[in-house]
This record gives C-alpha cells, structure tokens and sequence, in this order.
C-alpha cells in the first residue's frame, strides 16, 4: 500500500471536556484496582495484563506492539470492569499511529444474577480510521443466558450520548444507541472461546460495528496464550486513503491474577 508523502497522522493535543472526564475517571479507577488486586487484600478483585504482538490490515497494513489490560470488582449485586487496550502502529518512517481504548462499564444485577442495568463509558483514541477520538456515555439493560454448562450468551442494548471528532474536521456530539453481544465458550478446563460484536448506532450518520474473537489457553500457572481478531467497519465518509475496514490480529502472553 503506498500512501502520499503528505499522509502523516497529525497529533491532537486538543480535547472536549468529556474527553478530560473520562481520562480523569477511568485511568485513577484502574491503578487503584490494579494496585488492591495485586495486593490481594480483597477476594472480589480480578483481572488480567497482557503484551504481545500484532498485524493490522486496512489503513495501516503492518506489524505492531500491543498491549490490552483488564481489572473486575464484584461483590453481591455489583459489578466493575475496567479495561486499557493500546497499540502501537509504524508502517513505515513516515506513519505512525497510536490506537487508545479506554472503558469502564459499572453492573447491578437483579435477582437472579442475570438481568441486569449498566452504565457504560468508552474512549476511543484512534487515528487507523479517520477519528481523533471517539467517547462514548451509554446506559441500558441487559441479560445472562447460561445455554449450558460450557456455554453463555450476555447481551445489552443502551442509549446515550457520542462524541467524536474526525480528522480534519469539527469535533461533533450526537445521540447514539448501543447493542452487544458476547459469547462465551468453555472448549475444555484450560481453554476458553469468545465472541463479542458491538454495534454502536448515531445520528450523525457514523455508524460502529466491532467483532471481537479470540481464543485463550493456559500456559503455566496464570500465565495464558490469547489469540484475538478484531474487525471494525465504520462508516465515515472517507477521506483520501482512510479505510472503512480494519482489522487487528493480536498474539498475547497474559497474566492473570
């Protein structure tokens, strides 16, 4: 793929008041939980911290670093999940680009422990597809099916509020509805499939959908293989050699604890 010699991603030092909010909310909530769980002074802490390598197909075919990261509180009817994805992308001397996912979705389960409430927030800070940033304010309602011993289905639908600013253009706000789906799969003791596919719907006519593979294998102790493939479509008019469609293939050694 040769891209013009005029293509290098501009930095953006500029950020909306929500964009400020959700780094000053999200980044202190997650050193904390990473700092009681790895102190283990409390049973309902978990999570997880990966690095490893990826292919990134679309935009900026290459090869990258990347790491993803993730930390749950629960304790009776609540549940905290926070998590930190980064890669890190340079095609060539030239380009460069710095993928940036920032997310905390707070749960309060009814009982049984299968319907649910939550309050979602993301932030996307994502130069492989035309955007600065994405930010993302979303609550609703969703539902545990337990298919069978080895296999569930989690799946939420919400309302709320987007925020985003394309590359060379204003920084907009917009209404925006969000549907997810997550499968998981338990293939033996050791070994466990997932499948996670997000649709994110706004008015302002740049519609989101993610899938999310992976499959992930215990190693030694609490050390895990994971093998992942996200896709994202996003339709954004495209400007010169921005694509629609990109593609992240990732292979992490992670660490449980």
């Amino acid at each position: 793929m040769r891209l013009p010699k005029t293509s290098k991603i501009p930095f953006h030092n500029r950020y909306g008041k929500r964009t400020i909010f959700v780094l000053m909310f999200i980044f202190p909530a997650w050193m904390t939980s990473i700092t009681g769980a790895m102190a283990k002074t409390s049973k309902p802490w978990s999570g997880s911290a990966a690095f490893g390598l990826s292919s990134a197909t679309g935009t900026f075919p290459s090869l990258n670093l990347n790491s993803h990261d993730w930390v749950r509180w629960q304790k009776h009817h609540w549940q905290n999940r926070a998590h930190v994805s980064y890669n890190y992308t340079a095609a060539s001397s030239a380009i460069y680009a710095n993928r940036l996912v920032l997310g905390n979705q707070t749960r309060y389960y009814f009982k049984p422990k299968i319907r649910y409430v939550f309050a979602n927030i993301r932030y996307d800070r994502n130069q492989f597809n035309g955007y600065f940033y994405h930010l993302t304010e979303i609550i609703g309602e969703g539902n545990v099916i337990h298919l069978n011993k080895t296999m569930s289905l989690d799946y939420q639908g919400g309302i709320g509020a987007q925020e985003d600013q394309p590359i060379g253009q204003k920084r907009q706000t917009s209404p925006a509805a969000r549907l997810a789906v997550n499968y998981r799969w338990h293939l033996t003791h050791h070994a466990t499939f997932k499948e996670a596919v997000t649709t994110l719907l706004s008015t302002a006519n740049n519609n989101t959908y993610e899938s999310i593979t992976s499959l992930e294998s215990r190693l030694y102790g609490n050390f895990n293989l994971q093998l992942s493939y996200t896709a994202t479509y996003n339709e954004f008019p495209v400007i010169s050699y921005y694509k629609k469609f990109n593609t992240i293939t990732t292979a992490d050694l992670m660490y449980h604890f």
